[in-house]
């Protein structure tokens, strides 16, 4: 693996595994500070579980998140396609749950007021660069995308 490949493969490896304990510390004060003082909204009958639901997702993100960033880190050629696969999932997952937000009786208007709190976990990853949401995974993607296919053709040229 070239030398510049193997640079980008570790400083994705290592942003992601900051931005996952990033994720994990809001993560973790969001559900404190919520247990610590729970607002009960009656436009949002059903908060508690779509919070709790959304952090237990965000929790799992985290953990394939930081077990992708290891395999970069380790210069696995195999971490790009999960690292895919992973990006396309946290895409995916926030599309559904814009689009929950829409579903009437209550439980749009809980998913939404939910989404703030209970998404912390991944808000580090997925607005790294600030005004662009989701611009550095899929940056990221493409580049580790880019590296991959190059060595590709260079094994099959070689």
């Amino acid at each position: 693996m070239p030398r510049w490949m193997s640079a980008l493969f570790r400083t994705i490896g290592l942003v992601n595994l900051v931005l996952a304990a990033a994720g994990l510390y809001f993560l973790l004060d969001s559900v404190v500070s919520w247990l610590a003082n729970p607002n009960r909204n009656p436009s949002e009958p059903y908060f508690y579980h779509a919070f709790y639901a959304m952090a237990v997702i965000n929790l799992g993100l985290i953990t394939l998140l930081s077990l992708t960033s290891f395999d970069l880190l380790r210069l696995s050629l195999s971490a790009v396609k999960r690292y895919t696969w992973f990006v396309l999932a946290v895409v995916g997952y926030n599309l559904l749950g814009a689009l929950c937000w829409v579903i009437p009786g209550g439980f749009g208007m809980s998913v939404a007021g939910a989404t703030g709190v209970g998404n912390m976990g991944i808000a580090p990853f997925e607005f790294a660069l600030f005004y662009v949401p989701e611009g550095y995974p899929v940056l990221s993607l493409v580049a580790l995308r880019l590296a991959y296919r190059s060595l590709a053709r260079r094994s099959q040229v070689g």
